[in-house]
């Protein structure tokens, strides 16, 4: 399920704070499609004050970070890291390769990874 805005607090597993709103709509797409539901969190709406949408996770990219930690402390997920030079381009401008399932998977890595250590069970074995 997409939520188009963080107006149903509690109820999102991802928040999407990114400056791009196509972007952040194609990552919102991308996740929902995995059964995850997303809102997202305008880039503005860190520097005013507001409650925090709920969220396991927040997708962003690199320049947002550290605001972002500040203010939802929650773990990141750097959209960045999985977007990529396509091997077949060599020119400057060229098109970016998005890896979709690789950036699922660590979105669900990192879920379940605050997930257990809320429970108090992410010990070492």
């Amino acid at each position: 399920m997409l939520l188009d805005s963080p107006s149903e607090p509690g109820q999102a597993d991802v928040l999407i704070c990114l400056d791009n709103p196509q972007v952040a709509k194609h990552i919102g797409s991308v996740l929902s499609a995995r059964g995850l539901t997303v809102a997202t969190v305008p880039v503005s709406g860190l520097d005013a004050t507001f409650e925090q949408p709920g969220g396991q996770v927040v997708v962003t990219h690199t320049a947002m970070i550290g605001r972002v930690r500040s203010r939802l402390h929650l773990p990141v997920v750097n959209v960045e890291a999985f977007i990529f030079e396509r091997p077949d381009h060599s020119t400057t401008g060229a098109p970016k390769q998005f890896d979709g399932p690789a950036f699922v998977k660590r979105v669900m890595t990192v879920m379940s990874d605050a997930e257990r250590r809320r429970r108090g069970d992410g010990r070492a074995a």
